[in-house]
């Protein structure tokens, strides 16, 4: 039976937004995608139906969600829609507390950071000197840890599409990707089967790591839906 996978959508100009390549990516990938609107309603029937779940890509965390407050350039921030941030925050606890495969991409990585008590740089330029351009870029990154530690590649570039980043980590978790200049971009925590955000777009990419990452997902999710009694 193919894992029942829940992505959530966004919330822009009074409409509920969703790039197909997140549903692709799960289909092809082996399971069902289930599109979660941003809708208040009962949380942990939604998270009890589905066997994973998966945070897209968004806008930018307001800081006062990690207790900071608000210091580079408004311009630079494209602020996410607060019914789409507190959705999923609830969204996730209750992942969280039910054992559910979690995998959160770009935003999502950085809101399950936040969640877990961590923190943001608000703007790549503007907070860390010298720091490479990670907007509608490729770079190199470097694996550590041991989500990943049968994967073997000597020279591993991702997709980068993103000017926020994680800069303390939340409680519980663990760095298993760095760029090049040692800016976080995958993080896990390491006591639990998949709990998992990366920084770049797996979904729209085709290389053996994201693959790699989203066939563990799925895995797991199928794992997790075998004892479902729905």
């Amino acid at each position: 039976m193919r894992p029942l996978i829940g992505i959530t959508a966004d919330y822009d100009e009074g409409l509920y937004r969703l790039k197909p390549d997140y549903v692709s990516a799960v289909v092809r990938s082996g399971g069902t995608p289930l599109v979660l609107v941003p809708v208040s309603g009962d949380i942990p029937r939604i998270v009890e139906i589905i066997d994973g779940l998966i945070v897209p890509g968004g806008g930018d965390i307001p800081a006062e969600y990690y207790n900071e407050t608000v210091s580079v350039p408004s311009q630079c921030l494209k602020l996410a829609s607060r019914d789409r941030i507190d959705f999923e925050l609830a969204l996730l606890q209750e992942a969280f507390n039910k054992e559910k495969p979690v995998l959160g991409i770009c935003y999502g990585m950085q809101l399950i950071n936040v969640m877990l008590g961590g923190s943001l740089y608000q703007d790549i330029g503007h907070q860390i000197d010298g720091a490479q351009d990670h907007r509608d870029k490729q770079h190199g990154i470097r694996l550590s840890g041991d989500l990943l530690q049968d994967f073997n590649s000597a020279s591993l570039t991702i997709n980068s599409s993103h000017h926020q980043a994680v800069k303390i980590l939340g409680s519980g978790l663990d760095v298993f990707a760095e760029s090049e200049e040692g800016l976080i971009e995958g993080i896990y925590d390491a006591g639990h089967p998949f709990r998992v955000g990366v920084q770049w777009h797996v979904e729209r990419a085709s290389d053996a790591l994201s693959l790699k990452i989203l066939e563990l997902f799925i895995k797991q999710a199928t794992v997790r839906g075998k004892g479902d009694t729905r």
